[in-house]
């Protein structure tokens, strides 16, 4: 070591405790904010996404290294970033409050100057945390606002001067500050606290041994415990990779032990992980967005969602079942399994959040963020009498670690969120989405189920390198108004493609949640992909069905549920035997395209499609039970 690195290490160290404490200061600052605003009321607009994401970029930035091996530079220019984080922030939380047309139209040399390193502060901040993909796209959409004049088609347009698109992005409320990360402000960031919060007191391991008592003796339980504990841990955290580690961590190496292939094991948690962004109450950040974007309440999205949450829950259900199946596998004895009573009479007041979330949202109807707030209050006073009746010593830390992880899983939802404002911001100034959406439904050639064909196809290709919450933005504003044109009302034409969106997560190459439940199981996370794509390609038929059959939202009378679930559910059925080649016993190829045929039947309202394909579904049902009664199945 030379003299220089001898006499710099000190100051480094100092510099980087320093960073370290106004990190945390900085979270536990962002969370009481938040908290404040969420139990009293909301500030303007533009001040509430200012500081939000003010403190969002510079907790980002702290905490977040530049790339690896930056060097002794790195920690120096992240709280340069950061700071600079919060002066364009806090300039916009000020300037801009009511901004007056005039402002808009001939913005200050100060105005363009901040407004462009806010651009390039949110593709840094975009880079480091969602990866460069959504980063170059965000790229790509700034740089096509001036490069119309030299495209040709419909990609052309007349061009913008640089003031016009730097204006338009950090001084309106349609850019960087617009809908999406006013959902991250006001909504988003109260439910990851309720999680945070949750996970932290111990609540994953509640809903585990929960699991595991209800269903640890059926077929297969060690796999069916990993779909019901993922369902039940999407209710507190509306994340993929959350459940996969916090699960997965748990269940993968019980499903190993139990007889389960390794890429299965953590195929079928990945799948399971990621259904806890469609799953109400607390869903994936899109949900809230959509919410702002379609201007219905919260409870509408949920109540909308609940349904097509349970069949994709079901379906992987049946995949679990059948997989046990083929491979002779049993469950567990039940006196190695936790008890009910014992489990609820230790975790109850796990389900009293919970409890105080569905009335605020269902009964009483408040505000998201209200209600994500209050529920995550409940849980307090809870919590301390059980301390105090056990006579074990309260330890608030826990509570202020609550907050600082809460913000720190919260920042990377608000840069994508604010860098998607650039998208949706270059889409509405170039007319780019009308135009994509006469193109799209120009190629459907006026059939709907072409179009939902590709519409499904964009979402996950561009899921591949996108977080699901950019993906479900991009594809609402350029492919959901296709939709509508066919006739698909708006709701359901959006969550069709966040269903789709969440699910591209699945997707290789950048399915984190695979990597996750991968790393658990020792296997590789593009492998998992692949396998947890084909896993959730039974529930792929859900989205389809709700299209033509409303009644899986909820929409309509009882009756029309019910005519439109059973339908739905044994397409489930038929395409998760298709796709595992088992039923009774192992199936002839023959009868595994019946069985794909009469699942895709099924997908179409109709009684006579539906009578068609349900008894393609019983004459393959016949057979295998028949061959299975005669001892003579084929071997797997």
């Amino acid at each position: 070591m030379t003299a220089h690195d001898t006499a710099a290490a000190p100051g480094a160290g100092a510099l980087a405790r320093a960073a370290g404490a106004a990190a945390k200061a900085l979270a536990v600052g962002m969370a009481v904010f938040h908290l404040y605003t969420a139990f009293t009321v909301v500030y303007s607009p533009m001040v509430q996404r200012g500081v939000h994401l003010g403190f969002a970029l510079a907790l980002l930035f702290l905490i977040t290294p530049a790339w690896k091996g930056a060097g002794r530079w790195d920690l120096p220019s992240r709280c340069l970033a950061a700071l600079a984080g919060i002066v364009v922030t806090a300039y916009a939380a000020v300037e801009f409050t009511a901004p007056e047309v005039f402002r808009v139209i001939d913005p200050t040399k100060l105005d363009l100057v901040l407004g462009t390193l806010t651009v390039a502060l949110l593709l840094e901040a975009t880079r480091r945390t969602a990866g460069p993909s959504l980063a170059a796209v965000a790229l790509a959409f700034f740089l096509y606002a001036f490069a119309g004049p030299w495209l040709p088609g419909m990609l052309g347009h007349p061009g913008f001067d640089y003031a016009q698109v730097i204006s338009s992005m950090y001084i309106r409320l349609e850019g960087v500050f617009g809908t999406a990360t006013g959902a991250s402000a006001t909504y988003i960031y109260v439910f990851v606290l309720f999680g945070a919060f949750m996970m932290r007191m111990g609540g994953g391991d509640f809903f585990i041994d929960l699991a595991q008592a209800l269903i640890g003796t059926a077929r297969g339980s060690s796999a069916k415990v990993s779909v019901f504990a993922s369902a039940l841990f999407a209710t507190i955290t509306g994340t993929g990779p959350a459940n996969a580690a916090a699960v997965g961590v748990v269940t993968i190496p019980t499903m190993i032990r139990s007889g389960y292939p390794p890429r299965m094991a953590a195929a079928l948690e990945a799948a399971a992980s990621v259904g806890g962004q469609i799953t109400p109450p607390i869903m994936g950040a899109s949900a809230f967005i959509m919410a702002d974007l379609l201007n219905v309440p919260y409870f509408e999205i949920a109540k909308a969602a609940a349904l097509p949450a349970l069949l994709y829950f079901v379906s992987l259900f049946i995949t679990a079942d059948l997989e046990a199946a083929r491979h002779g596998l049993k469950g567990v004895r039940r006196e190695e399994l936790p008890r009910v009573g014992a489990t609820l009479r230790a975790g109850w007041h796990f389900l009293v959040p919970v409890g105080v979330l569905l009335y605020l949202l269902m009964v009483d109807q408040v505000s998201p963020s209200r209600a994500g707030a209050w529920a995550a209050a409940s849980f307090l006073p809870v919590w301390l009498l059980r301390e105090l009746l056990a006579r074990r010593r309260i330890r608030l830390r826990q509570l202020v670690d609550a907050l600082d992880e809460s913000s720190r899983a919260a920042v990377m939802i608000a840069a994508a969120c604010a860098v998607v404002g650039i998208v949706m911001n270059v889409t509405d100034l170039t007319g780019l989405g009308l135009k994509f959406t006469s193109l799209i439904v120009s190629y459907s050639g006026g059939s709907l189920f072409l179009l939902l064909c590709l519409t499904a196809i964009a979402a996950i290709l561009l899921g591949t390198g996108l977080p699901t919450t950019a993906t479900y933005l991009i594809v609402a504003i350029l492919v959901a108004p296709a939709l509508a044109k066919m006739g698909v009302p708006l709701l359901t034409a959006h969550l069709f493609v966040f269903y789709f969106g969440v699910v591209s997560d699945l997707t290789p190459p950048t399915a984190v949640s695979c990597y996750v439940a991968g790393g658990i199981a020792g296997e590789s996370g593009m492998k998992v992909a692949f396998s947890a794509t084909r896993v959730a390609l039974p529930a792929l038929i859900v989205p389809f069905m709700f299209v033509y059959e409303p009644g899986l939202l909820l929409m309509g009378s009882p009756l029309d549920t019910l005519l439109a679930a059973v339908p739905t559910m044994l397409g489930i059925v038929a395409a998760s035997v298709a796709l595992i080649g088992y039923w009774a016993c192992p199936l002839r190829l023959w009868e595994r395209a019946v069985t794909l045929a009469g699942a895709v039947l099924l997908i179409f309202p109709g009684l006579v499609t539906d009578g068609i394909g349900a008894l393609l579904l019983g004459i393959v049902a016949a057979a295998s039970w028949r061959r299975r009664g005669a001892g003579s199945a084929p071997r797997p």
